[in-house]
């Protein structure tokens, strides 16, 4: 019965956090399409100034993550993540190195 109660609010944090995202994305939306509106209203600087705005709202919201290391495929040279043991475009496997310098940055 608690494990039900945990997975409705963790269920309901999600679909808030969600909300805030799609508030966030409609906000850059429409300062993008008020950046390139014609009526002169505002004035270019704050469109740009109110997009920046919206801009660094949503970024915290998307939580990206960094980057992941990449290698050299040992058969076809394309890159791949440094933790795979199959090239996505090839398919040739190979064994990652040691998960030791895997995990870095």
């Amino acid at each position: 019965m608690g494990s039900e109660k945990a997975c409705m609010d963790q269920s309901e944090r999600g679909e808030h956090d969600r909300n805030k995202l799609r508030g966030a994305i409609a906000e850059v939306a429409l300062r993008v399409t008020d950046l390139s509106a014609k009526d002169g209203t505002e004035s270019v600087a704050r469109r740009v100034g109110l997009l920046e705005t919206s801009w660094q709202a949503l970024m915290p919201l998307i939580q990206l993550e960094p980057e992941p290391t990449r290698r050299e495929c040992p058969h076809c040279r394309c890159r791949m993540r440094q933790v795979a043991t199959r090239c996505v475009y090839c398919l040739g496997k190979s064994v990652p190195p040691d998960s030791g310098t895997a995990g870095a940055a």
